[in-house]
C-alpha cells in the first residue's frame, strides 16, 4: 500500500487555505466537526479562477460543500460548474431501467428525483423506482466503474416538505479512527464493486445477463491515497460485494463491519435542503445515502452533475 501523508487537515488547512482563499471572496464556515463546510461570499453562476481554486482548497480540506442559493441553477449553469473541474459522467442506463427518454434534456445530467418524463410522480412498480431505492444505502458514486468519480454536485430543484435529507460520512476520519492492527489488515486488500450488487440490495432483481454486461464489475482499492491530499481513506460503498480473493461471506462481513464502523455519528453530517441548494461532495473521501420520505405523495427533483478521473469512453 502507498504510503499515507501524515499531515492530516493540515493538507489544505492553515496557510495553505487561506493562501488559496484569499485570492477569492469565498468564505468557508465549518458545520461538522471534522468535515463539511457552508460556502459564502462567491456567485457559483460567475465564478472567476480564483474562486474555482478556493472551490477546490475548500473540497479538499472539508470533503463536503453546501451552497445556499436563492434559486436552483439552470441545467446549463450546474453543467458549467462541473465541466471546469473536469470530465462529466453521462448517464448510459436509460432504457435498462424502464426510460424510453430521459426526463432531463442532457446526457450529463442525472436525473436522481421520483419523477418520469412527463413530471409526474413514479409509478410504484417502476423499475426505476428499484434502481433509485439503492440510493438509501452508503455508497460512493460510480465506484462500480473503473473511471471513478471524483466531485458529485447535487442541486435541488424541488423537495418534499419532510424527510429526504443527504447523511454524508468521512472515509478519512474514519480510516484515520482505525486501531493500528485494523489499518494493516485491510491496508493492501482490494473490493468488487458491481451496480447490480447494490441496485438488487434496492429491490430491483429482475436484471437479465445482457443488462448486467453492459456495466462489468470494477476492482478498487479498500483504503486508498486521495491523489491531491496524499491521505489515506476507506473507500467503500453498497456497490462494494466482496473482497478480491476471499471467500465471500468472509469479505462480506469485514465490508459491512467497516461499513458500520465508518457511519458511526461522529464521522456523519446530514443535510436538511431548502430549493436552490448545491451540495458538492468528494467521492474519493467520502460516502453518502439518501434518506427516505413519502415518495409516492410528493415530489423531489434532484439533479446531479458529476466529475470523473478521466473521460468517459463512448
Amino acid at each position: 500500500m502507498d504510503t499515507p501523508n501524515k499531515s492530516g487537515h493540515d493538507d489544505y488547512g492553515g496557510n495553505v487555505m487561506d493562501a488559496i482563499v484569499g485570492k477569492s471572496t469565498l468564505k468557508a464556515t465549518p458545520l461538522h466537526p471534522v468535515f463539511v463546510a457552508e460556502i459564502s461570499g462567491i456567485d457559483l453562476k460567475n465564478l472567476s479562477q480564483a474562486d474555482l481554486d478556493a472551490i477546490v482548497a475548500a473540497i479538499n480540506q472539508y470533503g463536503v460543500l453546501v451552497f445556499h442559493n436563492d434559486s436552483s441553477l439552470s441545467d446549463e449553469e450546474h453543467m458549467e460548474f462541473g465541466r471546469r473541474l473536469g470530465p462529466l459522467q453521462k448517464l448510459k442506463m436509460l432504457t435498462m431501467i424502464g426510460k424510453s427518454k430521459p426526463r432531463l434534456k442532457y446526457q450529463t445530467m442525472i436525473d436522481v428525483g421520483n419523477l418520469d418524463e412527463t413530471g409526474n410522480l413514479l409509478e410504484e412498480n417502476d423499475r426505476r423506482r428499484a434502481y433509485h431505492n439503492g440510493n438509501l444505502l452508503w455508497h460512493t458514486d460510480a465506484s462500480f466503474d473503473d473511471n471513478r468519480a471524483v466531485y458529485s454536485m447535487l442541486s435541488a430543484h424541488s423537495i418534499p416538505p419532510a424527510g429526504a435529507d443527504t447523511d454524508f460520512a468521512d472515509m478519512r476520519a474514519a480510516y484515520n479512527a482505525l486501531p493500528e492492527a485494523k489499518k494493516i489488515a485491510v491496508g493492501g486488500l482490494m473490493a468488487e464493486h458491481s451496480i447490480w450488487y447494490s441496485r438488487a440490495l434496492g429491490g430491483l432483481t429482475d436484471v437479465t445477463e445482457a443488462e448486467k454486461a453492459t456495466r462489468p464489475a470494477a476492482h478498487h482499492k479498500l483504503v486508498h491515497i486521495h491523489p491531491v491530499s496524499g491521505k489515506a481513506s476507506l473507500y467503500l460503498a453498497s456497490h462494494a460485494s466482496h473482497i478480491v480473493g476471499w471467500a465471500f461471506e468472509k469479505g462480506r462481513a469485514l465490508l459491512d463491519e467497516l461499513t458500520q464502523f465508518a457511519t458511526q455519528e461522529r464521522f456523519v453530517y446530514s443535510h436538511k435542503w431548502r430549493v436552490g441548494d448545491i451540495v458538492m461532495w468528494d467521492n474519493l473521501a467520502t460516502m453518502h445515502r439518501a434518506t427516505p420520505f413519502e415518495d409516492t405523495k410528493y415530489k423531489r427533483d434532484m439533479r446531479r452533475v458529476t466529475v470523473l478521473e478521466r473521460e468517459m469512453a463512448d
